[in-house]
């Protein structure tokens, strides 16, 4: 079937589209193919500015390729074509996700079309004999700034999802098998001018080198399984730094590709930030203060290294989302030197184990409730381990009217008193909240209430 007459959304909630679109999908074994064709009386006024990928606002055309194939109206597959060609494609849960599929454009003496490959290696679906998927179809024509949609979504309604379509006539997929291995050998050399007593300046020459492997498997069409072991991350975007004077924890976007990709499952509460797995060592500021006069640094690294790390995510036909993490880094060592050539090393971040698993529950009418738990452990007697076990809901009522939710995050410290013996003290802080909102129409509001202990602590793998 041909899916057309669409509707505004903007500026004219409901009025007829000022253009004609026609969508057509067929699908085969390896992907879901998509056609568009979007209309337009004036083609030479198609606006087609270029950019980087997955800009949400550049100046040209766009049609958008939009599919919830859990039909659990909470997430969704969001693929992007500009007209002038450029990509962008996200999870309504991951805004970063990003994927290997294909596109092109075309301009046409009566609009324009464009075509898209969508391989369902880059998707996760049920395992069912017949797909029924959530579907959204979208077209912004931007001269005019109409946004177009063929399931028309009320601006008055909370949750979009719940006017969206259906794509049905998806059966007996057999998707290939969705593994890939990325060995890497990297290395590096620094040379670095030093002052020395006696006022001459001289150079020291550093070498290193690394060796390891990425690894993703897909278990079944909903679950995959990625492996990272000895990583080196010395080509990913570094961060943006900001001087902080506040009391307040500056939380840096994660740039490292293995931890941004499907770790949307633990984003609960603030339990999980994947910046804590390799950070910077809790002594690294402490060196300088630790060495005596005669004594210099010669190597402090800035970042614990990654021995390896372990995620499994993915959502059951029943709608439940299941994700295990575990990371460990090793230990990270100060290399000390004095002017008798000796050296002796500090150790600024001990060998230490994360590890998370979260069960997320969806339910009908866009409600769901989930458990968390968090847990770090360190070796050596005189450092502190630490576990965060957390749970919440969200309900809303069939009219998409109303919702409540409500939380509950219990924090334990463990410190060893005595290191011959399992003698610990168990520091226990509390977190919990609750709230109620007016989610749809013209007046919308919410009442919260929350309270935390003074003993509460998730920030050793949350912030």
């Amino acid at each position: 079937q041909i899916a057309t007459d669409f509707r505004q959304n903007t500026p004219k909630e409901g009025g007829k589209a000022g253009q004609k679109t026609e969508v057509k999908i067929i699908y085969d074994n390896i992907a879901i193919y998509v056609a568009a064709m979007m209309y337009d009386s004036a083609p030479d006024s198609i606006l087609r500015e270029l950019g980087s990928r997955d800009v949400a606002e550049l100046n040209a055309e766009k049609f958008r390729f939009v599919i919830d194939p859990y039909l659990s109206l909470q997430d969704a597959y969001d693929f992007g074509v500009y007209s002038s060609g450029v990509q962008l494609d996200s999870r309504f849960s991951d805004p970063t996700y990003n994927t290997v599929w294909q596109s092109a454009v075309k301009i046409h003496n009566n609009g324009w079309s464009v075509e898209m490959k969508i391989p369902y290696a880059a998707i996760r679906f049920p395992s069912k004999k017949e797909q029924r998927w959530g579907l959204q179809l979208t077209r912004d024509i931007r001269r005019t700034r109409e946004f177009d949609q063929w399931a028309l979504t009320p601006l008055d309604k909370a949750n979009p999802q719940k006017y969206w379509g259906t794509l049905e006539g998806i059966s007996d997929i057999d998707p290939p098998i969705r593994l890939s291995l990325t060995p890497y050998i990297s290395s590096y050399y620094e040379q670095t001018s030093i002052l020395n007593p006696d006022n001459s300046y001289s150079n020291t020459n550093s070498f290193s080198y690394n060796a390891g492997a990425d690894v993703k498997y897909g278990i079944d069409e909903s679950f995959t399984i990625d492996m990272i072991l000895l990583p080196d991350f010395g080509q990913v975007q570094s961060d943006n730094k900001i001087k902080n004077l506040s009391f307040r924890e500056i939380n840096y976007d994660e740039n490292r590709p293995f931890f941004k990709e499907g770790v949307d499952l633990f984003n609960k509460n603030g339990l999980f930030y994947s910046r804590r797995v390799g950070k910077t060592p809790s002594l690294f500021y402490d060196v300088p203060n630790m060495i005596d006069s005669n004594e210099n640094i010669k190597k402090n690294p800035s970042q614990a290294k990654l021995l390896n790390a372990t995620k499994i995510t993915g959502r059951n036909n029943n709608g439940l989302g299941i994700g295990v993490f575990n990371a460990i880094t090793d230990n990270t060592y100060a290399e000390i030197g004095n002017t008798e050539g000796q050296t002796r090393k500090i150790l600024t971040e001990p060998l230490t184990n994360y590890n998370a698993f979260v069960f997320d529950q969806q339910l009908k009418n866009s409600s769901s409730m989930y458990f968390i738990n968090t847990n770090v452990a360190r070796k050596g007697s005189e450092y502190t381990d630490a576990n965060v076990s957390g749970s919440g809901f969200y309900f809303q009522n069939k009219k998409n009217t109303f919702s409540i939710d409500g939380g509950a995050n219990l924090s334990q410290i463990f410190k060893r008193n005595d290191s011959l013996t399992d003698n610990f003290t168990d520091q226990i802080g509390y977190f919990y909240y609750g709230g109620i909102s007016k989610i749809s129409g013209t007046w919308q509001g919410r009442l919260y209430h929350e309270t935390m202990s003074k003993t509460f602590k998730r920030s050793d793998m949350g912030f």
